[in-house]
C-alpha cells in the first residue's frame, strides 16, 4: 500500500501544479494562489495534491496508476494553455502550443504503456514446493529508511528551528522523494541503479550534515549508505514482470 500511495503521489505531483496554475490564471488579482504573501497558496497545493494522489492510488493496477496519472497532467496542461489564451496572457498562444506539444507527448507515453509479455522458458520451471519463499529484507529495510527519511526531512522543513534546520529539510524531502524513491520503485528489476541512486542520495545526506553539523542527517546518510551496498547486492528475486512498462 505504501509503494501505491508514493506512486500517486510522484503522478499527481504535476497535475496539481498545474491546476493551481489554472486557478491563478483564471481568477487573476482576485485569487492569488501563487502570490509570495500569499500563505494559502501552498495549503490549497498541498490539499490538492494528496486529494488526486488518492484518487491514483485507489487505482490496483500499477500500469492504470500511471496511465491515469500522465492522463491527469496531459488534461492540466492543455486547460492551462486554453485558460492562458482565453485571459489574453503574454506569449499565450506560443506557450499553449508547447503545452499542447508536452501534453502530446504525456498521451504517447501513457498509450506505450502496457503489460510486459513473458516469455516461455525452455528450462524446467521449479514447481510451488521448490520455489525459494527468502524474504527480501533489503527493500524491506530499504522502504523503511526512506519513510523515516521523507518524515524526518519533513518535520525540519516544518518545525525546525532557523532557516538552516528548515532548508536541510526541504533538500531532504528532494531528495527522498526524487532520488531515493525512483531508485527503490525501480529496485525489484535494475538493482544496481537503485544502489547507485541511493549512493548518491547518502553522498547528498552526507554533505547536509557535514555542511550544517547535522546529527539527524549523517544518521540518515549512514541508514541509507548501508541500504545502497544492500541493494547493490540484492539478487534479482522469483517476481512476476508483468507490470514492468516497456
Amino acid at each position: 500500500m505504501f509503494e501505491r500511495i508514493m506512486t500517486g503521489l510522484h503522478a499527481a505531483l504535476i497535475a496539481a501544479f498545474a491546476v493551481l496554475a489554472i486557478v491563478a490564471v483564471m481568477f487573476g488579482r482576485g485569487f492569488e494562489l501563487l502570490a509570495a504573501r500569499n500563505g494559502m497558496g501552498a495549503w490549497w497545493f498541498l490539499a490538492v495534491w494528496l486529494l488526486l494522489s488518492v484518487v491514483v492510488a485507489l487505482l490496483s493496477d500499477s500500469i492504470v496508476r500511471w496511465k491515469v496519472g500522465l492522463g491527469m497532467m496531459a488534461a492540466s496542461l492543455i486547460v492551462m494553455g486554453v485558460a492562458g489564451v482565453m485571459q489574453g496572457a503574454p506569449l499565450g498562444i506560443e506557450m499553449a502550443g508547447a503545452l499542447s506539444v508536452l501534453a502530446a507527448l504525456l498521451v504517447f507515453s501513457a498509450n506505450r504503456l502496457q503489460a510486459r509479455s513473458l516469455k516461455k522458458s525452455s528450462r524446467p520451471q521449479a514447481t510451488a514446493a521448490t520455489l525459494p519463499k527468502a524474504v527480501d529484507w533489503s527493500r524491506r529495510l530499504s522502504w523503511w529508511v526512506l519513510s523515516i527519511c521523507m518524515i524526518e526531512a519533513f518535520r525540519l522543513s516544518h518545525l525546525g528551528v532557523g532557516d538552516q534546520q528548515k532548508a536541510i529539510g526541504c533538500i531532504g524531502m528532494l531528495i527522498a522523494f526524487f532520488v531515493m524513491l525512483p531508485g527503490l520503485s525501480v529496485s525489484i528489476w535494475f538493482p544496481r541503479i537503485a544502489s547507485g541512486c541511493w549512493l548518491l542520495s547518502a553522498g547528498l545526506l552526507a554533505l547536509i550534515a557535514w555542511k550544517s553539523v547535522n546529527l539527524s542527517s549523517a544518521a540518515g546518510a549512514a541508514s541509507v549508505l548501508l541500504c545502497a551496498i544492500l541493494l547493490g547486492f540484492a539478487t534479482r528475486r522469483d517476481t512476476d514482470n508483468s507490470e514492468l512498462p516497456q
